[in-house]
């Protein structure tokens, strides 16, 4: 079974471009993922931590012959680990990487998990950048039931690196892992 999966990686310590970039282009390595779409890197200002602010990419990533979502967030702890990141049961910050699923996306639109208000600024953020239709249709939803509009909190945002580059950044390093991976198994 397939389908896309909506993953908003975070960093708030380190040196977060880097993090967010290896890690984001270690999941689309994996042979049966394909990048439908990403977000540029941006900077939260509402949350400062050691005098830095959180970076954030939000990817669209299809799976061919999907996991279940506890298999990939499990698969997500290990990159965490991987960069770092120790788990704190007091949700301590800062942390160098931070990857969650928010849910998955078919025709009909986005299925959230609970935990994960997709009306949220750092979240609305990155989900409105990517340019799948059946997602956009749910994000004008959400801003009409609720009564807001988008581009309002923008100014809370920065961009640090814009959704071109990271595509082909992703693109190009997630296929010098493959190519490292095969070399590895064969």
């Amino acid at each position: 079974m397939s389908w896309t999966a909506l993953i908003c990686l975070g960093a708030s310590d380190g040196p977060r471009a880097e993090n967010l970039l290896e890690a984001s282009a270690q999941l689309l390595a994996e042979p049966e993922v394909a990048l439908a779409a990403v977000s540029g890197l941006y900077g939260d200002r509402h949350y400062l931590h050691t005098g830095e602010a959180t970076l954030n990419v939000v990817l669209a990533l299809e799976w061919r012959n999907a996991p279940p979502p506890e298999a990939l967030e499990r698969r997500f702890k290990r990159i965490e680990a991987g960069f770092g990141r120790q788990r704190d049961p007091r949700r301590r910050m800062p942390v160098p990487l931070d990857i969650d699923l928010l849910g998955a996306l078919d025709a009909a639109g986005p299925r959230w998990q609970a935990r994960y208000d997709p009306g949220r600024g750092y979240l609305f953020h990155g989900l409105s950048q990517l340019p799948l239709p059946p997602l956009q249709a749910a994000l004008d939803a959400l801003q009409r039931q609720r009564g807001f509009r988008g581009e309002d909190n923008a100014h809370g945002f920065y961009a640090y690196a814009g959704a071109a580059f990271v595509r082909r950044y992703l693109l190009e390093r997630a296929a010098q892992l493959g190519e490292a991976g095969q070399r590895e198994t064969g």
